[in-house]
């Protein structure tokens, strides 16, 4: 029985603190005036595009433009097609004719 009593008061005493400990925490979730108008648009970074979708154009251009800088690469030491100063038939290099 002394047992039991002491389990009970020690459960109450856990369950008093949760509650007051839950009361005493600010609140996530915010929803007064002075914190909306202290951010009006709290996932969109730019104009129009939240932070992940910029982040992902960033890395999309970023891998197009490495893409055409080999491109351009080719092009400046005239890898891009073969020459035509041979006198003798140059077999295609595998792009379109």
């Amino acid at each position: 029985m002394r047992h039991t009593s002491l389990l009970v008061s020690l459960a109450s005493a856990f369950i008093m603190l949760l509650i007051v400990g839950g009361c005493a925490s600010s609140n996530p979730n915010n929803v007064s005036i002075s914190s909306i108008r202290g951010n009006l648009t709290p996932e969109v970074r730019g104009t129009s595009e939240t932070s992940y979708d910029i982040d992902n154009n960033m890395a999309i251009v970023g891998n197009i433009q490495l893409r055409q800088a080999s491109d351009d690469l080719g092009r400046i030491f005239l890898f891009d097609q073969p020459s035509t100063l041979s006198p003798y038939p140059i077999v295609p290099t595998g792009r379109d004719p």
